[in-house]
């Protein structure tokens, strides 16, 4: 017979708490281990000398005294094997990403089904991430802009002085076109410099063509 997945729950509904545990008791191949109603009495568990450690921990955020997101790490740290899933009604995109940031592999809704959830556990513990397809693109969206701006560490404004020299222009020209200060202009160029790690505007240009900057 196949090892059961083992799980904690760290929510405070009582009622919801309850339908999450009759889910788990009659899931084929899952076992609940414990329930708590804050992330406090769940980190004094894990800490305990011999404690189990769940397989899977299923997270609310909005909890009394200190919040799922904020316990997160100290969670992951007590227990680095287990695999958090955060079950909540914060839909806001900026959370998910912290929230995945800090170790969770999972992140559902609350008005997702109970087959959803029982699912997410399997596939979480099989190895894979999964966010609530309500929030995915907007995440996957997120993600794709951080991944632009880490390729690219000049703002548009550095790009367009750097191209503009690229050009021929010199400094004081490139101010005049930009209709901007010398001084902008040359504090432009000393960000540039130190973002390329370039000694002088001919390397500078030469590294962001190299990097297909610009």
């Amino acid at each position: 017979m196949d090892q059961k997945i083992t799980l904690m729950l760290v929510e405070d509904n009582r009622a919801y708490a309850k339908t999450l545990l009759d889910m788990i008791e009659l899931s084929q191949g899952m076992e609940a281990l414990d329930h708590f109603y804050s992330t406090e009495a769940c980190l004094s568990a894990l800490k305990a000398p011999d404690a189990p450690r769940p397989d899977v921990l299923l997270l609310d955020l909005n909890l009394p005294g200190k919040d799922g997101l904020t316990m997160l790490p100290a969670i992951r740290h007590a227990t680095p094997e287990t695999e958090v899933i955060i079950l909540t009604q914060n839909n806001n995109y900026h959370t998910v990403l912290q929230a995945i940031q800090l170790g969770a592999v999972g992140y559902l809704l609350k008005g997702c089904t109970i087959a959803e959830i029982r699912e997410t556990i399997r596939e979480v513990h099989g190895g894979s991430t999964f966010i609530d397809p309500q929030l995915s693109r907007m995440v996957l969206n997120a993600l794709c802009q951080n991944d632009a701006l880490e390729k690219n560490p000049l703002s548009p404004r550095e790009t367009e002085v750097l191209e503009l020299l690229a050009q021929g222009f010199s400094k004081k020209e490139v101010a005049d076109q930009l209709t901007l200060s010398y001084h902008a202009i040359a504090l432009y160029v000393r960000n540039i410099f130190k973002k390329l790690e370039a000694p002088n505007i001919a390397a500078a240009i030469a590294t962001a063509i190299r990097q297909g900057l610009i």
